[in-house]
């Protein structure tokens, strides 16, 4: 075999293999360059989406279908220089060497490109990649500017004078309206900002970071502040670890500040906007804290969350219930719950938070009541699984990128072949969680909480603590029974036992967003956009900050990663749609490369 000490000449010369199968537009010659369950993910390079494709079959008709390879036009296939993305070793999340990865530098007729791969070494002593990511970093007709405040005192105007006017022109006549001013609103809207985007943000409570003050008070997040910054504006050195429900609320609204954002808060749709066809603009209403104010923006993207509305069961007799009973959404602390027995429905991170806030607040006793089963992992584990691609001393758009490259069904295929690995790095967690009557199990098909999160956005938890409080008691499991009625005082279930309560918490999930937004647009828009959240065949993230079937609607969703790189895609779709690049009502490129910038 092969020594991986020279890892310049291993991926030189499998680049080499690569490009010159990609200039002579031979699809067999690239997919051969593959591993045979060898992965392809494709971002705005060969189509104007995001795809990805597994196995040399899937990858070379992938590439001849509507003569993508020949259509795309790449050239200039290079060996990254960039010191983050030169050749290296590659390891496995277990910490195994397993090959070597590389950046590569290309180019499509329209884009600038960057692309990454992995390699393994199969038996006959050669090399080929497990994955390649290719991805579309800049319109040539429109790059990213590197910082357009630049250069403000060349006007000879103050600042204010130029925000001033900026911003009055934006709200007059906004190119981009955008909705909800949560992280993905306002990353996508400082993207957008960068990228001479007119946008234009509204947000429906009082102030920027109200949409996290009015949670529960003891909410943190539960990913580190190396994975979790907001796009272009990096955390203060003593920044904590895991950032607090209030800390993050005022960084957001700094974060708007910052970032010269144009936002209109405590303002809503006031009607179902109407799209027109033959213009290309949607005609808006927006009630602004009670004035009414008419927009017409070429583009609207949603950028209000993945869930819709709470989800409560309807069960019988509720009325007759002498006690209080609330949504998750509505619990703030455990403060007025202090002497009281608490039942809380569901099992997942909201739960296991609220259980544990009333189990440390005063609650006379609290019941956890899980219906199926639950993907429990330490908050550490979930840190150490982002080390592998956030690394230390990395910026995070480099950690970005190289998680980007890799497809989400690669890291599922990589999940479901190490269940041991799983379970036994759990094992002292869910020894305790076991002890409590907890049942675990690794996701539906095995695939880990990771992959829960893009797949269901659910049934899973994240714990701090929490499973020391279930193994002591203090917070006590109802397992695999659901809860069928009310009584005077407490619920039945439907394994025929009661419980007795003076409070019913139900951390039983949302409404999916789409229905919620078939009030808002009417069935007839929605119905024309994708699913949005979950996976979908080739396990691509569904409808986020890509094409949505509606040409001129978008959806916005996702955690700081989503949201800070996938943000870029979607500034890039709207571009081009703009320089005539790109049909959002067809899919179909336009090879012109000297289009001129869109005026906006």
């Amino acid at each position: 075999m092969t020594s991986l000490t020279d890892t310049h000449s291993i991926t030189a010369n499998w680049l080499a293999a690569f490009a010159r199968a990609i200039s002579d537009g031979d699809a067999q010659r690239v997919a051969a360059t593959f591993l045979p369950e060898g992965w392809l993910r494709d971002v705005l390079t060969f189509v104007w989406d995001t795809r990805s494709l597994r196995g040399r079959e899937a990858i070379q008709r992938y590439l001849t279908e509507s003569n993508h390879l020949s259509q795309a036009q790449i050239f200039n296939i290079a060996l990254e220089t960039d010191p983050f993305y030169t050749p290296r070793e590659s390891f496995a999340p277990t910490g195994d060497r397993v090959g070597v990865e590389t950046g590569f530098k290309y180019e499509t007729r329209y884009a600038i490109c960057r692309g990454y791969a992995h390699l393994r070494q199969v038996e006959d002593g050669t090399w080929q990649a497990i994955t390649v990511g290719m991805i579309a970093l800049d319109l040539k007709a429109h790059p990213e500017p590197m910082n357009v405040a630049l250069d403000w005192e060349a006007s000879g105007r103050t600042w204010d004078v130029l925000e001033a006017e900026r911003k009055a022109k934006i709200e007059t006549d906004p190119h981009v309206l955008i909705i909800g001013a949560g992280q993905c609103g306002l990353s996508t809207a400082a993207r957008f900002r960068q990228m001479d985007i007119p946008t234009l943000v509204i947000e429906k409570n009082a102030r920027i970071g109200d949409n996290w003050k009015k949670r529960y008070k003891s909410l943190a997040l539960h990913t580190p502040d190396f994975y979790s910054p907001m796009l272009y504006q990096p955390f203060p050195s003593d920044w904590p670890e895991y950032a607090p429900r209030d800390k993050l609320a005022s960084w957001f609204e700094s974060y708007a500040v910052n970032q010269h954002l144009t936002i209109w808060t405590k303002s809503t749709l006031a009607a179902q906007p109407q799209y027109d066809e033959s213009e290309g603009v949607w005609h808006v209403s927006i009630d602004r804290d009670g004035k009414n104010v008419t927009l017409r923006p070429k583009h609207i993207v949603l950028a209000t969350g993945v869930l819709g509305a709470p989800r409560v069961p309807d069960l019988p007799d509720q009325t007759s219930f002498a006690g209080t009973v609330l949504h998750a959404a509505q619990f703030v602390e455990p403060a007025p719950f202090a002497g009281k027995r608490v039942i809380v429905v569901g099992a997942g991170n909201s739960s296991i938070d609220i259980c544990q806030d009333l189990a440390t607040g005063g609650a006379a006793s609290v019941t956890m009541v899980q219906r199926s089963q639950t993907c429990v992992v330490s908050r550490s584990s979930v840190k150490g699984d982002m080390r592998h691609n956030w690394l230390p001393g990395e910026p995070v758009a480099v950690g970005d990128f190289k998680f980007s490259a890799q497809p989400l069904g690669f890291f599922k295929e990589m999940a479901q072949s190490m269940p041991e690995v799983l379970w036994a790095r759990e094992k002292e967690l869910h020894d305790k969680l076991r002890k409590g009557g907890l049942n675990l199990y690794l996701g539906p098909e095995g695939e880990g909480q990771f992959l829960m999160v893009f797949e269901r956005g659910g049934g899973y938890w994240m714990d701090k603590g929490g499973a020391d409080l279930i193994a002591s008691g203090q917070i006590k499991i109802k397992q695999g029974s659901s809860p069928k009625s009310f009584a005077t005082d407490g619920l039945i279930f439907s394994d025929g036992s009661k419980l007795p309560a003076d409070v019913v918490i139900f951390a039983t999930g949302y409404e999916l967003l789409r229905d919620v937004q078939k009030h808002t647009f009417g069935e007839g828009v929605i119905d024309r956009t994708s699913e949005t959240w979950g996976l979908d065949e080739e396990s691509e993230i569904n409808g986020c900050f890509r094409p949505s079937g509606h040409p001129a609607l978008w959806y916005a969703i996702g955690d700081f990663f989503n949201c800070r790189f996938m943000s870029k895609q979607l500034a890039i779709l709207i571009k081009a749609a703009e320089l005539g690049l790109y049909n959002p009502e067809q899919d179909q490129r336009k090879v012109t490369v000297d289009a001129p910038r869109a005026k906006m």
